[in-house]
């Protein structure tokens, strides 16, 4: 497909047109360059981040919803051009903001979370709350976020995600992880701890003074 022909897609899809949107959420099942470049243009429209009709994300989430029952009935269920919607996506997500059956929501929240480790029990991304804007970011989530923060700043060290206290033992693991980074290397270089207190995230730097 031509990028003149996808950009007239696009245009159609952000003004709401629902032959074009079906269209596209077909395309964005395709597991290669134009499938990712339609999934995620139809999740930026679908979670605010690109503006377009009024009711833009529930015509998306819909869409998806209905391609989620039809890649899990007996004739498709095991066919691998329904990849994205067995598996964590963009897709599936917002096929899951859309259902309204229990059941099926908690299988597509655990297709989606798989067994992510938390590192408190407030962290921990229910099946309930997985669609909540206001539920508290996991800590791969949060990892995955400061990457560029990494690659734009080489003079940081940017630690994955802690809790403070351990669940178990009680241990402060953020004292645990500094005497370990002083005896390796002195703490040579500028820390950057991302820190689980149970209710909040906090962002703790440690520097060097001039």
């Amino acid at each position: 497909m031509s990028d003149e022909a996808l950009a007239l897609l696009f245009s159609a899809v952000e003004n709401g047109d629902q032959n074009c949107i079906d269209l596209l959420c077909n395309l964005a099942l395709r597991n290669d360059n134009l499938g990712h470049r339609v999934e995620k243009f139809l999740f930026d429209l679908f979670s605010g981040k690109r503006s377009g009709s009024p009711d833009i994300d529930k015509k998306i989430n819909q869409a998806c919803l209905v391609l989620h029952q039809i890649a899990n009935n007996d004739i498709t269920k095991d066919n691998t051009e329904w990849k994205k919607l067995h598996a964590p996506s963009r897709l599936l997500y917002m096929a899951g903001s859309a259902t309204t059956d229990l059941s099926k929501k908690i299988g597509i929240a655990h297709k989606i979370m798989g067994d992510q480790f938390a590192q408190t029990d407030q962290e921990q991304v229910g099946v309930e709350n997985l669609w909540c804007s206001a539920r508290m970011l996991s800590s791969d989530e949060l990892a995955a976020a400061t990457l560029g923060l990494v690659q734009e700043s080489p003079l940081l060290s940017v630690n994955y995600p802690i809790g403070l206290i351990h669940p178990t033992t009680k241990e402060n693991i953020l004292r645990t992880q500094l005497l370990e980074k002083m005896a390796q290397s002195g703490l040579s270089e500028n820390e950057v701890f991302l820190i689980n207190t149970g209710d909040h995230w906090l962002i703790c730097l440690f520097y060097k003074l001039a």
